[in-house]
């Protein structure tokens, strides 16, 4: 008989161990960030890598080589109801800044140079794709 309590109780023990550790509160990591380049110049403006995965932090890196000011507009000012999608930041020659921007939406932003002197230029636009 007692051997038969001690192994019944070594059963019991298994049986309950699992379930005391699958019911542990579980921590979430934070959004991967990624880093996105912007580099303009005076007749264009490259991004590398061009798209980002949804859920996941952007660092725009906004680098501008130009001899002149620019300003590098992503996304749309509104979208839906009100609910800003993107960012314009202006840079100097010679400047960098950096924009972080959290990829909530998914879908295709514009990207283009907002000043009106880089709205004519066809290099000065392109498309940031968020997946």
């Amino acid at each position: 008989m007692k051997w038969g309590l001690s192994a019944l109780a070594a059963a019991a023990a298994v049986t309950v161990a699992p379930a005391a550790q699958s019911s542990r509160p579980e921590t979430t990591a934070p959004p991967p960030l990624v880093t996105i380049r912007v580099t303009i110049t005076d007749s264009k403006i490259t991004l590398h890598p061009k798209r980002g995965q949804r859920g996941s932090i952007a660092q725009f890196v906004v680098l501008n080589l130009g001899k002149k000011p620019h300003a590098f507009k992503l996304g749309h000012e509104q979208r839906g109801r009100g609910v800003q999608t993107g960012f314009t930041t202006a840079v100097k020659p010679k400047e960098q800044k950096i924009h972080l921007q959290f990829l909530d939406y998914r879908g295709k932003l514009p990207y283009f140079g907002s000043l009106p002197a880089d709205r004519s230029k066809p290099g000065m636009k392109g498309v940031f794709t968020i997946f």
